[in-house]
């Protein structure tokens, strides 16, 4: 294999992992948030509600720093396609072809932007539940 090949290899393998993270962190945090799973009943037992407030806000911080993250990138996309330069989506190199305008880039950018508000919101939202408020 080539460096190069190596590169993009490597980079598709940590955003795959970064989105199975995302899944499965999410779906954890949903069925944390219920008070009936196992990883609740499991903190609980060994620490108290107040371990287990640290688990869960651990829990959201995780998810919502890889969500921000993803949401970064996608903007650097987004803006490396408005400037014409060959920007990397997820490790494979993307460039427009000459027919599209340069200003589709931005689309990318108010997705990325949309996925940071995302994060943001996730957490005010956790903050906002009854037992889990920090503020």
């Amino acid at each position: 294999m080539t460096r190069d090949a190596l590169r993009v290899t490597r980079e598709v393998t940590v955003w795959m992992l970064g989105f199975i993270a995302i899944v499965f962190i999410g779906g954890s945090l949903t069925m944390d948030l219920s008070g009936q799973s196992a990883a609740d009943v499991f903190v609980i037992q060994r620490w108290s509600f107040e371990g287990l407030r640290i688990y869960l806000w651990l829990e959201a911080l995780v998810l919502s720093a890889i969500v921000a993250a993803l949401g970064a990138h996608v903007v650097a996309t987004g803006f490396g396609m408005t400037r014409g330069a060959t920007a990397s989506l997820f490790g494979f190199a993307l460039r427009l072809r000459p027919i599209v305008p340069r200003q589709f880039g931005y689309i990318f950018v108010v997705v990325g932007a949309a996925l940071i508000a995302l994060s943001i919101t996730t957490l005010v939202l956790f903050n906002s539940c009854r037992y889990m408020r920090i503020v």
